[in-house]
């Protein structure tokens, strides 16, 4: 389960970024240490899928990593 610490919520509301957005980094993007990256092409590909609008808004942004915590807590997000 994803945890939300204060300095991640407050870089998501300054970012545009939703909690919807990261769960499907989380899920579907490249693991890399800390960060989770989730690339244009990873969403492109995603696209062909029957999930639409959230990719695109990711889309859209470039991407987006995710920093997390050994113990599942957003510590940044920022987009790609």
């Amino acid at each position: 389960m994803i945890k939300f610490i204060k300095h991640g919520i407050q870089r998501m509301n300054q970012r545009g970024i939703t909690k919807e957005m990261i769960e499907l980094t989380v899920e579907y993007g490249k693991y890399l240490n800390d960060k989770i990256i989730f690339k244009s092409s990873d969403i492109k590909n995603l696209l062909t899928k029957e999930i639409k609008a959230k990719p695109m808004k990711i889309l859209d942004q470039g991407g987006l990593v995710v920093v997390m915590s050994d113990d599942w807590a957003v510590i940044t997000v920022y987009n790609k």
